[in-house]
């Protein structure tokens, strides 16, 4: 069994990300998430490139995955690369093995990917016609969706939202990550 760390802004994001992605590779992969009480900004804290190292060796994880949002479009280079100067000087204090899953405004888009299971859970109708990765603040979009409903869209919720999510559709409707699981995929063969 390969182990996996996952480094992410907020442990609901890492959480989030691990639920979707045990639906496909739970036979295959254990993943371990690190950096537990690190959260938000507190990522481009240099205390974090002390304790990675030791956390990775610790857990024996064979690389990690890095969860970040841009809260920008990939067009502005500015804000893209800061987040990739991020992982890679982070990514360089373990092995230099890492993948960037770079969520373009917030990790929350991926729920429009499988749009239906999100209908599902909170009795709603949304219809979504292209790349999730184009909405900008999708927290926002989906706070709004379930303002009336009787269960409210909260980000506390992601976790077991994602447990729900259909993989293979997240994968098909959100280019980010569509290229994300193309790079899994090859460090894991």
């Amino acid at each position: 069994m390969i182990r996996v760390g996952l480094v992410g802004e907020d442990p609901n994001d890492t959480s989030s990300i691990k639920n979707l992605l045990e639906k496909r590779y739970k036979d295959k992969v254990q993943f371990r998430q690190l950096a537990k009480r690190v959260q938000g900004y507190q990522l481009d804290n240099p205390k974090i490139k002390r304790s990675l190292p030791i956390e990775f060796e610790d857990q024996e994880c064979r690389f990690i995955i890095y969860v970040r949002d841009l809260d920008a479009f990939k067009s502005q280079k500015d804000k893209l690369q800061a987040k990739t100067q991020w992982f890679k000087d982070l990514d360089a204090l373990v092995n230099n093995e890492g993948i960037l899953l770079l969520n373009i405004w917030e990790l929350e888009a991926l729920i429009f990917g499988d749009i239906t299971a999100f209908n599902k859970l909170y009795t709603t109708k949304h219809k979504v016609t292209h790349d999730p990765m184009l909405i900008k603040e999708p927290k926002e979009v989906l706070k709004k969706l379930t303002f009336k409903s009787n269960k409210q869209f909260k980000e506390s919720h992601c976790p077991e939202i994602f447990k729900h999510l259909n993989i293979n559709e997240v994968e098909k409707n959100c280019s980010c990550f569509k290229e994300f699981i193309a790079e899994f995929e090859a460090k894991l063969n």
